[in-house]
């Protein structure tokens, strides 16, 4: 394979491994900019990826495994906005909590429908459908655009749109400043505990999906713990991004490209431990260097603030 091939097929999987972490991504930070610091992604795509599974083996539609997985990714959301909101649990704890939850109904449930412990898969499990995009299927490069999966269009369509109502709406503004100045939203006369409640609930909804994307889009079966990280990288991404959508999405894709070149790696002779620890690795060195940042600019702020 030429140089332009390699390039081709590496555009092609970051792509398809960072729909994932995008969606999951922009659930994060929409958890943050409400003021919620939401951990129990992780547990919210792994509940999405079985249920997606588990609807299209017995219905046979990709679809409807899809926003199932989207719905139940929802129920967690608010499940997860009940413990902060109502019984006044750690934030931690209840992010905590819910992981500990999604593993555990996920085990048990993968082995009660299947009778089969580690992974299921089956010819019956119906994947998400592609599309192709005629436009770019003569054109080099570009083509891998084309014969995506359709969350991969859905995951980037959707970091344009939340980029748009954060910043161009008064709903978009509401939730900005419910992080930030909680009591002047209060004082505006919106309920702000509801809107966390919706806010918590559409991170629960696209953290779903991001999971459906794992086990329908990228494969078609489901695996214990197959999320396998990917919620706190998705948080990762969103930190690196500075919070915003379209920061998400540029980190998204270096974290996807890592996962990518992780899968290239695996096809010489690399030692495939050392191999899969490179997202993770990377992870952690953009958390390091994005507290520093900011560490940097506080002792800066400080310093301008002081007696001379």
């Amino acid at each position: 394979m030429n140089a332009l091939g390699v390039v081709e097929m590496m555009l092609a999987a970051t792509l398809r491994m960072s729909a994932p972490i995008i969606l999951a991504g922009l659930g994060g930070l929409l958890s943050f900019r409400i003021g919620m610091l939401n951990i129990a992604l992780e547990g919210m795509m792994l509940i999405g990826s079985f249920t997606a599974v588990l609807v299209s083996y017995f219905t046979g539609s990709g679809y409807l495994g899809m926003l199932a997985a989207g719905f139940l990714g929802g129920v967690l959301g608010y499940l997860f906005a009940l413990f902060n909101l109502k019984f006044k649990a750690h934030n931690i704890i209840a992010g905590v909590a819910v992981n500990t939850l999604a593993l555990g109904l996920t085990t048990y449930f993968l082995r009660t429908f299947f009778g089969v412990r580690g992974a299921f898969s089956s010819p019956k499990i119906a994947g998400l459908p592609v599309f192709r995009l005629p436009g770019l299927e003569a054109v080099p490069v570009l083509r891998a655009f084309s014969g995506q999966s359709v969350l991969v269009y859905v995951s980037i369509s959707l970091v344009l749109l939340l980029h748009y109502i954060l910043y161009q709406t008064p709903a978009g503004l509401r939730i900005r400043a419910g992080g930030r100045h909680p009591m002047a939203v209060v004082t505006a006369g919106v309920n702000l505990e509801r809107l966390k409640y919706i806010v918590l609930i559409a991170s629960g909804v696209l953290s779903g999906l991001g999971g459906a994307h794992l086990s329908l889009g990228q494969l078609t079966m489901f695996s214990e713990n197959m999320t396998n990280g990917r919620g706190f990288i998705a948080m990762a991404a969103t930190i690196f991004g500075q919070n915003t959508p379209l920061g998400t999405l540029g980190a998204s894709l270096v974290f996807g490209f890592a996962d990518a070149l992780t899968m290239r790696l695996q096809t010489y002779n690399f030692p495939p431990f050392l191999i899969q620890m490179g997202p993770y690795v990377l992870t952690l060195v953009t958390l390091v260097l994005v507290v520093q940042s900011t560490a940097g600019r506080g002792r800066t702020r400080l310093a301008g603030r002081l007696p001379q």
